[in-house]
């Protein structure tokens, strides 16, 4: 009882903290998401991933580049998270933080979550407004 008490009385002092973060995550989120979700191809999701290495790539440069998008990635799946209890877009975020990462079972994980929720429907509405080929699923 006395952790509620806590977790109410912090809720009270910082709610102008907490409103500010959490209105800063939906306008950084509507601003980026469009940015990760239209370049990609429209049949991205009916493919395997490849991870192949650019020849005219130098292997440090590539190693620093998996590494940033693995960390931009991970960041976009905690705000994603976050953003499903505060105001954002929480789905989306998190789909294209699932996209960014290289962890095992990434592939299977947003395709589960493209087929049960409105996050695909959300994507194509993005791509539709640019006149860009909608996204294909893979047949289960």
């Amino acid at each position: 009882m006395r952790l509620v008490n806590l977790v109410f009385d912090f809720v009270r002092l910082h709610k102008f903290l907490i409103g500010g973060i959490s209105l800063g995550m939906f306008v950084v989120s509507a601003l980026l998401v469009p940015v990760f979700v239209q370049p990609l191809p429209a049949d991205y999701f009916k493919k395997r991933k490849l991870r192949t290495k650019p020849s005219w790539v130098p292997f440090p440069l590539h190693v620093l580049y998996l590494i940033i998008k693995n960390i931009i990635g991970i960041v976009l799946i905690v705000l994603g998270l976050a953003m499903l209890v505060l105001p954002g877009q929480g789905l989306i975020t998190l789909i294209v933080g699932i996209i960014l990462t290289d962890i095992p079972g990434e592939r299977q994980a947003f395709l589960f979550v493209l087929r049960k929720t409105p996050v695909l429907k959300g994507m194509n509405w993005l791509r539709k407004k640019k006149n860009i080929p909608l996204f294909e699923l893979p047949e289960l």
